[in-house]
């Protein structure tokens, strides 16, 4: 489903929410989900796209809980190109819940801002300790960081490692300007999502 220009949301992943970046570099790939879920990604890239597995360039893992990693072996198995994103803090987690034991093309990242090709990266610890945000354009993606439940309202996550260190990562957001947000989980929001977590954080201060 195109959210945004560029942007796509994969129908009936598992786990988690799935996107699709259009780059120039390159298909970038969003979490994963949870086993199974590559299919759906798969075929989703070759059906709405016109595109072929050898056109990703990026998995991105916001975080490493299984409902969104899971199927990151068997993604990578059909995408030679592909390298894994991921912040240093989630690896050993990530090795446990996807089964991977060695990756060739692994970028980790290991500082508060990372720029990658068409994308900006953002060390965000709270949910978890490695967890990241990713820019592109006018979107932002949160991973677990936040939660949008079905009204639209922008919320913390039920669970979370570190509600302080959380908050003061979210604070980081409030320098970007951005229109539209898409979380792990829930729902997102398209245009106006800058003003709307202004307003949520302005119960925080």
């Amino acid at each position: 489903m195109l959210l945004v220009p560029k942007i796509y949301k994969v129908l009936g992943n598992k786990g988690c929410n799935s996107y699709v970046i259009e780059g120039l570099e390159g298909l970038a790939i969003v979490d994963v989900g949870s086993l199974g879920s590559e299919k759906g990604i798969l075929k989703y890239i070759e059906a709405q796209l016109n595109a072929s597995p050898e056109d990703v360039a990026y998995v991105l893992l916001t975080h490493a809980r299984r409902q969104n990693a899971e199927a990151t072996l068997d993604l990578l198995s059909s995408c030679p190109n592909a390298k894994v994103v991921i912040h240093e803090n989630e690896l050993d987690y990530f090795k446990r819940v996807s089964l991977v034991v060695d990756i060739e093309d692994l970028v980790v990242v290991r500082t508060d801002v990372l720029k990658l090709d068409f994308l900006e990266i953002m060390h965000m610890p709270g949910y978890t300790p490695g967890s990241i945000a990713i820019k592109f354009e006018k979107s932002i993606f949160v991973g677990g960081s936040l939660y949008i439940n079905a009204r639209g309202e922008i919320t913390l996550p039920m669970q979370m490692y570190d509600r302080k260190l959380l908050l003061e990562s979210l604070k980081k957001l409030l320098d970007f300007r951005f229109e539209n947000m898409f979380p792990a989980y829930g729902r997102y929001i398209i245009g106006n999502a800058g003003l709307k977590f202004q307003k949520f954080m302005a119960q925080f201060t």
